[in-house]
């Protein structure tokens, strides 16, 4: 299988801190450093699962970017995308059981670049970061490159990223942007859903009518949650 992913290429800084933060002091923590950004995670997965992956991002040659797409290279990821001038970066913080992200998402212009091209020849997939279309000056970019995709025969997963992000953007501008990729798959968490204006409780159950789409509603430590034609599948996360 090869999965098409297009969205941030980003340094990745998690910071986990088992006792939680001490105010104006040392605390304890085990900090990684590793390549990162939405979809540059989905395609180190499909990697790590024995598919194959490519994907369209920001690059930088210097810095932090460098050792990114280095990193990225020698997991067998063959990436693409514009050269930028400064390099994305998110800090993950895991205390007291919460995760705060603080994302940094380098020079935006790579999304200018973002067109059909080599990186989606003979994709089975094309997964899209909805960072892509929250922070895109000219989403409509994005939205040809699902429509040349699909005429292809590959299909289309989108996972909607912020609901923080979602809000501040306007959800019926950005429901009208996801769904003009036509997805096969949508991926949300709870809040990001709620985010779009559809409400989980009342909504939910008739997501997908037709079989034309799957909902994956991820739950954390309670799993995943997946809907169409009104089925819905609770599944308890696997240890």
């Amino acid at each position: 299988m090869l999965v098409s992913c297009l969205g941030d290429i980003m340094l990745d800084v998690i910071v986990d801190v088992p006792g939680g933060l001490v105010p104006d002091d040392d605390s304890p923590a085990h900090i990684t450093f590793a390549a990162g950004g939405q979809a540059a995670n989905v395609a180190a997965w499909v990697t790590a699962f024995g598919g194959l992956a490519r994907l369209f991002g920001p690059r930088a040659q210097t810095g932090p970017g460098h050792l990114v797409d280095e990193a990225l290279s020698a997991a067998g990821i063959e990436v693409h995308g514009p050269l930028t001038g400064r390099a994305g970066a998110v800090m993950s913080l895991v205390a007291d059981g919460y995760r705060s992200l603080a994302s940094d998402p380098g020079a935006p212009e790579w999304l200018d670049a973002v067109r059909p091209g080599a990186w989606l020849a003979d994709a089975d997939w094309l997964f899209v970061s909805g960072y892509a279309l929250l922070r895109a000056a000219h989403p409509e970019h994005v939205l040809e490159v699902a429509e040349v995709a699909r005429a292809a025969g590959t299909k289309v997963a989108v996972d909607l990223s912020s609901a923080a992000m979602i809000e501040d953007f306007g959800p019926p501008r950005f429901r009208e942007l996801w769904q003009g990729l036509q997805p096969a798959v949508v991926l949300a968490n709870e809040q990001e859903w709620e985010a779009t204006s559809w409400g989980v409780s009342e909504h939910v159950g008739a997501f997908g009518a037709g079989g034309t789409s799957v909902l994956a509603i991820k739950q954390g430590s309670r799993g995943c949650t997946f809907v169409i034609d009104g089925i819905t599948d609770h599944r308890p996360p696997v240890y």
